[in-house]
């Protein structure tokens, strides 16, 4: 729809004048990005258990791949799975790291959009259009900021209702594997907070790792023209349009996220604004073409459940510690 609206003549005209050293640019900073990202899954996973930077490039590329065929980046998961296979961890107390990673993925970038409305409401930038998305923009970053804060630094046992879900499921023998789940969140998240964790270094790292892929995106605007560009309406709508392309109505947000792209940039061109948008979908399609070499683990460990039996199977996944042998 967005190619049939746009005028693909200008569209064609502006791919064709790409200034090609800030693409480049762009596409040299997946290499910061994904040693960034893949530092930061370390450090999260390193509380538990060690795992190399290498063997984390490779389950961070492998998650990429699937993340280019789910919606809401639910490729991952596969992380979670990676682990557990390795023997490293059980998959309950694996996937409670990953929600958890995402859940800071949030927070980090609603952080960037909340200072940047905050700017703006202090007068520092003028704004651009779209006072409602503004607004939205700083209430949906208040409120990742606030949860997300509250999960990493108040204590699991001072967090209201958390104690009294373990017991009112604890009651329920047909949601056990949900119980083992939430005592395993429960675990985790002590463990987050622990002595040693070294929670500030892991913020850190994920205000960074958003910093590059902002700088990537900002390199895309300037490689078509799309310039001048203010630097708040850039840090306030971009993430609004990354967190957009995250509703589950698209694989990958393709197509949610380009047309937030074009209406909240209403300076530029449609056409314009989705040859921006076109590239900056390059941010999910090349991590993703890369991952496909380190894939195949996953592949191998899904054909294992489906020929596995499925109680081993079950039991494996929901009560085994050590996640299934041989």
């Amino acid at each position: 729809l967005l190619f049939y609206k746009v005028d693909r003549t200008q569209l064609l005209a502006h791919l064709r004048a790409t200034h090609w050293g800030w693409f480049a640019l762009a596409l040299f900073m997946f290499i910061p990005q994904t040693w960034l990202i893949a530092v930061v899954w370390k450090r999260l996973v390193g509380v538990f258990t060690p795992i190399s930077t290498w063997e984390s490039v490779q389950q961070i590329l492998a998650s990429n791949t699937m993340n280019l065929v789910l919606p809401s980046k639910l490729g991952d998961l596969t992380k979670g799975v990676f682990l557990q296979r390795s023997g490293r961890l059980d998959l309950n107390r694996a996937m409670n790291i990953v929600i958890f990673e995402k859940m800071l993925d949030v927070a980090a970038l609603a952080a960037i959009m909340l200072l940047s409305v905050a700017a703006m409401f202090l007068g520092v930038g003028s704004r651009v259009g779209h006072s409602e998305a503004i607004v939205i923009a700083g209430i949906l970053g208040a409120a990742a900021v606030a949860i997300v804060g509250g999960l990493y630094f108040i204590p699991v046992e001072a967090i209201p209702g958390f104690s009294a879900v373990i017991r009112w499921l604890s009651t329920r023998p047909r949601l056990a594997r949900l119980e083992r789940f939430v005592r395993a969140a429960h675990e985790t998240i002590s463990l987050l907070q622990a002595r040693g964790a070294r929670r500030d270094i892991i913020c850190a790292l994920s205000f960074a790792k958003w910093i590059a892929h902002l700088v990537q995106i900002y390199f895309f605007f300037l490689a078509l023209g799309a310039a001048p560009l203010p630097v708040l309406q850039f840090l306030t709508m971009v993430p609004l349009a990354i967190f957009i392309g995250l509703v589950p109505l698209t694989i990958a947000g393709f197509g949610t996220r380009d047309s937030a792209l074009i209406a909240f940039f209403p300076q530029f061109s449609s056409s314009l604004m989705l040859g921006v948008a076109m590239y900056v979908n390059l941010r999910y399609i090349v991590p993703a073409l890369v991952g496909l070499l380190y894939l195949n683990r996953y592949l191998v460990y899904a054909r294992q459940l489906r020929d596995s039996p499925k109680p081993a199977s079950a039991e494996a996944l929901t009560s085994d510690p050590n996640g299934p042998k041989g």
